[in-house]
């Protein structure tokens, strides 16, 4: 993620095991690349390809079959393996993507790192429109006209072809984001648990699991009441709860799936508690959308006094062209951001090709060192 591939070691039979998280049974090495990337605090698995019996705590957990994944906190103690390979999480790297056509999204998954394992972890579909509270939610263009349509052509066009799947095959993390839509609707304009509670459950059974997404990204932009008052939220009002409320009833409704955030002028709503939930403890990431205005610590460190770990936060770069002044900075900012012991970065406007490529390979070689960003040959591009 970057991953740090291991040929033929396993955590050590004798070792303490302590920390051992799970044993899943029957994925592939791609899936559990996912699974381990759904929780930040794992930090290494193996991965068998072959039957395996090991002494010592380890016997407990075993024996291990084809097609194990064993996860792991903290750092690994190696023994020889021959039949496993071990995987270690390095710098999360993400992408945001309003994809110009299927093959520009399907691209993705042709970089990878110099294992071959993926250079890019998780893509935000970018994105879904909440507009309406009455079914589908999520309207195409903002829903203006209004419409039907749950999702704007672009979108609509990756997610019937299979490109989802396809992505996390490979590995990848896929995420929707789901947006404001400049209307009275919005995810920092809950009031009422009902209303709430109808937006998790349509997510789930309209949007989620029948497109197989690993998740939700929140971006609380553009909702009317933001237009008008601009982005700062009393923690103690009804809107100052809405995204805790939320949140926490999203996480209850599907506890399996991801929620992570574009964080951008969240004063407020990372402050207000509802039944003692917050939102920085529900969520599973948060990618930082300043841009180039500071270091990692500089615009992170309110969201760690916020209840989130550096390990699930990711400092924001944008291909826009607007900023390609400050792209000769990237690599040694993102050197830094790890060096400062947050998760990662992420790239913004990763459709603006092939600038954004270029932008993307400075960030990826400062997250996991120069030479990561490799293109897979066996990869067929547009």
């Amino acid at each position: 993620m970057g991953w740090n591939k291991k040929s033929n070691v396993a955590q050590f039979g004798e070792a303490s095991w302590d920390n051992f998280v799970k044993k899943v049974s029957g994925i592939t090495p791609q899936e559990a690349m996912r699974r381990a990337f759904a929780d930040p605090d794992i930090t290494f698995f193996f991965y068998c390809r072959e039957y395996m019996v090991l002494e010592g705590p380890a016997a407990m957990y075993g024996p291990f079959n084809p097609g194990d994944a064993v996860f792991f906190t903290g750092k690994p103690w190696y023994g020889s393996a021959p039949q496993c390979d071990s995987y270690e999480k390095t710098a999360v790297s993400t992408i945001y993507i309003s994809p110009a056509d299927d093959q520009q999204f399907q691209n993705i998954g042709c970089y990878v790192l110099p294992d071959g394992t993926p250079a890019v972890d998780t893509v935000c579909l970018f994105a879904g429109n909440y507009a309406i509270n009455t079914v589908p939610m999520l309207r195409a263009n903002n829903n203006t006209p209004p419409t039907q349509d749950p999702f704007n052509p672009n979108i609509q066009s990756v997610l019937s072809a299979g490109l989802v799947r396809y992505l996390q095959d490979k590995g990848i993390t896929v995420l929707l984001t789901v947006m404001n839509a400049h209307t009275d609707t919005g995810w920092d304009e809950f009031t009422d648990q009902t209303t709430a509670q109808a937006f998790a459950d349509y997510l789930k059974k309209n949007v989620i699991t029948p497109l197989g997404l690993d998740g939700i990204d929140i971006d609380d932009e553009y909702s009317k009441y933001q237009d008008m008052h601009g982005y700062y939220v009393d923690p103690s009002s009804l809107r100052g709860k809405s995204l805790a409320m939320a949140t926490t009833l999203i996480k209850q409704t599907m506890p399996d799936k991801l929620i992570t955030k574009a964080l951008w002028s969240d004063s407020g709503v990372f402050e207000a508690e509802w039944n003692g939930c917050t939102l920085g403890a529900n969520l599973s990431y948060g990618w930082e959308m300043n841009y180039y205005g500071g270091d990692a610590n500089s615009r992170l460190s309110y969201y760690t006094r916020c209840g989130m770990k550096k390990n699930q936060l990711c400092l924001g770069f944008s291909a826009e062209n607007r900023f390609s002044d400050q792209w000769n900075s990237v690599e040694a900012a993102a050197a830094q951001t790890i060096s400062d012991g947050y998760a990662g970065g992420m790239m913004f406007a990763y459709e603006n090709q092939p600038a954004s490529i270029t932008v993307m390979q400075s960030m990826v070689n400062g997250l996991d060192g120069p030479g990561s960003w490799n293109t897979d040959s066996s990869c067929k591009q547009a």
